[in-house]
């Protein structure tokens, strides 16, 4: 069985981590907005940065815990699906190609920001 606290920290600490990861995300996804050129509500893209990368992980490890699936599974892969879904969902302004370069093109910023971004934030955390 896969510990629950190996994936997602539930401590104050890990929640802010996760927090931070979101608020990363949500650049990312106006980055990619402002790249395509479309105007995106950006009430929409807190919302997809919001369920995909705060609410995907800590739900995912309590659903898929028995499973032992590997960390990328949970930390990349289904917050990737779930942005997938949650673009098509609330990206209304946009076509299905357009929507899928806004989330393809976030998610790799996001990837990006998040190796070199969030390290210098966690650091200077007093956490």
């Amino acid at each position: 069985m896969v510990d629950l606290l190996s994936f997602v920290p539930l401590s104050v600490g890990g929640v802010v981590a996760i927090l931070i990861n979101t608020i990363i995300a949500f650049v990312a996804l106006v980055i990619a907005d402002k790249l395509i050129a479309h105007n995106i509500d950006a009430k929409r893209l807190l919302v997809i940065a919001f369920v995909a990368l705060f609410l995907t992980p800590i739900v995912g490890s309590l659903l898929l815990s028995s499973l032992a699936l590997p960390a990328v599974v949970s930390g990349y892969v289904f917050p990737f699906l779930v942005w997938l879904v949650l673009g098509e969902l609330l990206i209304k302004e946009a076509d299905m190609k357009t929507k899928l370069k806004v989330v393809v093109v976030a998610f790799v910023v996001w990837i990006i920001l998040s190796m070199f971004l969030a390290p210098v934030i966690y650091q200077a955390l007093p956490l």
